[in-house]
């Protein structure tokens, strides 16, 4: 539950910015003699050593060593903290990774379960914004958001099983569940009463309760069960907005087919063409379904068909909207904000139709039972998707080039993505991309 700050040893302005180069240097035993002279004299405050010898290996070729400090290698070795680290820096060189957080910053101990992972990408979710802005009263400050991420495996914990160092892999918005409740063991952990979420709360395992951080950062250690491999050559860049955003508008389809991945002769309509609909119309169109876009206005509808809508009604043309009553068979809201007027869209649906939320309006106008009821139609909402149904979506999604359309950020330009998600000019993803590593 990690964001690595540091990489080099800052002790005595020794900054290892080229390690490739400057570790070289060690080999020279007069360097070595005058760092070790430098590093021994008693001028320097006892702060460095502490610091120093307190930094943390978290990638290493020997993966025994990953977790540990260089005093405790020191002593295991039988040497110094700084023989410990030069030896390791000569051996090893670019190879070799730590940080350099202390105290109540330190990262947790690599539990038996834990994995850490090397972010590459990350995706900016609007949820990341309003946890940002304390929006649903909740955020714990600092806050390090980001619950779509991308990255390679580094090190993994002595009973990981499933999982391998340099494993592509995703972390969506849940980091952990008690795997013990009648929901768990259902297979439907996203309902589990103690679940964790990704940057919301803590995780808990035989190291203590640890705050757990979001992949707005460079490293994350977390619990490997709720890391998932990416499929081979499914582009990296790509894979965040899948974790969150992918799996909300995916699990309700393949729970609507009955677990599977079919929605052959099903009318399905898409409210909202933006982050989360132009992915859900993806799904519902290989899916099979006769995949209909509903927006206002019509300025999206080449591009709703290009996506794979079959159909394309206008909710602001009282007209269009009677011409195709009692068409659907299910509607999937995937508006964020705003203001949705229920009844406005119940004629559109069949007897017995689902109208299901992933969205969350700001407000629901003009709610009425009866529709419902008369029409015999059900009104749901559902949250992120479960473990079996995170593996089934990425397979479904790499097997038939289900891509979000993203535009790339960097982790240094993070701000000018939020920036857009405030003002609705993101089309249709941000991704952030880890160039602080």
């Amino acid at each position: 539950n990690v964001v690595f700050e540091e990489f080099g040893a800052g002790a005595m302005g020794l900054h290892l910015e080229t390690m490739a180069e400057r570790h070289k240097l060690f080999r020279d035993e007069s360097y070595r003699r005058k760092f070790n002279r430098q590093w021994n004299n008693p001028f320097i405050p006892k702060v460095f050593h502490r610091n120093f010898g307190m930094a943390t290996v978290m990638q290493c070729p020997d993966n025994s060593l990953v977790g540990k400090t260089f005093r405790e290698i020191g002593v295991m070795q039988g040497k110094s903290e700084v023989d410990a680290f030069l030896d390791l820096l000569i051996e090893y060189g670019n190879d070799l990774r730590w940080y350099t957080v202390t105290g109540k910053d330190r990262p947790k101990p690599l539990a038996k379960l834990d994995a850490d992972v090397l972010v590459t990408y990350t995706g900016v979710c609007a949820t990341d914004v309003h946890m940002i802005d304390n929006d649903w009263g909740f955020s714990r400050y600092p806050l390090v958001p980001g619950h779509e991420v991308a990255g390679h495996v580094i090190a993994v914990g002595s009973s990981v099983k499933n999982l391998q160092v340099g494993d592509v892999v995703g972390l969506g918005a849940l980091a952990q569940a008690c795997g013990a409740c009648e929901y768990c063991k259902d297979g439907i952990d996203n309902l589990c009463p103690n679940r964790k979420f990704t940057y919301f709360e803590n995780t808990v395992d035989e190291t203590g309760e640890h705050i757990h951080h979001g992949g707005f950062s460079s490293y994350l250690r977390t619990d490997s069960r709720f890391l998932f491999k990416i499929p081979e050559g499914y582009g990296e860049k790509y894979v965040g907005p899948l974790m969150c955003g992918g799996l909300t508008v995916a699990a309700p389809l393949y729970e609507y087919a009955g677990q599977k991945w079919d929605l052959k002769g099903k009318r399905v309509g898409i409210v909202g063409i933006g982050g989360l609909g132009h992915m859900a119309i993806q799904f519902a169109a290989k899916m099979g379904a006769e995949t209909f876009a509903v927006s206002r206005g019509t300025s999206k509808k080449k591009f709703c068909e290009e996506l794979g809508a079959v159909g394309f009604i206008d909710s602001s043309d009282t007209k269009d909207m009677a011409a195709n009553a009692g068409k659907l068979h299910y509607l999937l809201f995937c508006v964020s904000g705003g203001v949705i007027d229920i009844n406005n869209y119940v004629g559109l649906m069949r007897s017995y139709g689902t109208l299901h939320f992933v969205g969350v309006p700001d407000k629901v106008e003009n709610f009425s039972l009866m529709p419902l009821m008369f029409n015999r139609l059900t009104l749901s909402s559902s949250p992120i998707g479960s473990s079996n149904q995170m593996r089934a979506m990425l397979a479904f999604a790499a097997d038939n080039n289900i891509k979000p359309i993203i535009e790339e950020f960097t982790h240094k330009t993070a701000n000018e993505a939020i920036q857009k998600i405030r003002d609705g000019s993101i089309r249709f993803r941000a991704v952030l991309k880890n160039d602080l590593v």
